[in-house]
């Protein structure tokens, strides 16, 4: 490269710098475990440090004029935005839910796990976050009739496909039963927000 000199930000977030150097030593400190080599050369190497950027989220009356804007959109989302919204799941949460996590009666969503999506491994199921994410959250009666009603309609849906239709139990789901796709939802959100005109933020706002 000549004499030309980069630094490791030009190409690279100080976020994802330090989640290389953190890699990287994991690797190495167990290099030297394993007497390999005699110290970790990360250890002589100062991350970068991170900077918190405030998250972005909607006050009490961006959030009304959102459920108002949500009314002619379809059942689904419908019912996706009011459950992120109640319940401040993740994304990965929401999309993992299965019918069989909510407990009607007592108005209880029990989250135990996330659906992730790889590319050349497609959407999978995982464990929640942390230990702390695997967790059962209270609802009000607004998502349980919103549940409900989503049920009915998923329902008659899968009545119309008849054995198209994959009886995975979640509960957003594809055409056909399938878990739907995280991305999908991401992306319904962001031209919801655009065409809405409403503040820009992400599905993890909600």
């Amino acid at each position: 490269v000549g004499t030309e000199k980069f630094s490791s930000t030009s190409f690279l977030s100080d976020k994802t710098v330090l989640h290389h150097h953190r890699l990287i030593s994991s690797i190495l400190t167990t290099a030297v475990q394993w007497q390999v080599i005699l110290s970790n050369p990360c250890d002589r190497v100062k991350p970068p440090k991170v900077e918190r950027k405030e998250a972005r989220y909607l006050d009490d009356e961006q959030t009304a004029e959102l459920f108002n804007c949500l009314e002619s959109e379809p059942l689904k989302y419908r019912t996706i935005i009011t459950v992120l919204v109640y319940t401040g799941m993740r994304r990965g949460e929401l999309c993992g839910l299965k019918w069989s996590d909510i407990d009607f009666k007592n108005k209880i969503i029990n989250i135990q796990r996330a659906n992730i999506y790889l590319p050349g491994k497609g959407i999978f199921e995982d464990t929640t976050k942390n230990n702390s994410s695997e967790r059962v959250i209270k609802v009000s009666d607004i998502v349980i009739s919103s549940l409900k009603e989503y049920k009915k309609q998923q329902n008659i849906d899968r009545l119309k496909i008849g054995d198209k239709w994959n009886n995975t139990d979640y509960i957003f789901t594809s055409w056909n039963g399938n878990p739907i796709h995280p991305d999908t939802l991401t992306g319904w959100f962001h031209d919801f927000i655009k065409r809405n005109n409403l503040p820009d933020v992400c599905i993890h706002s909600l």
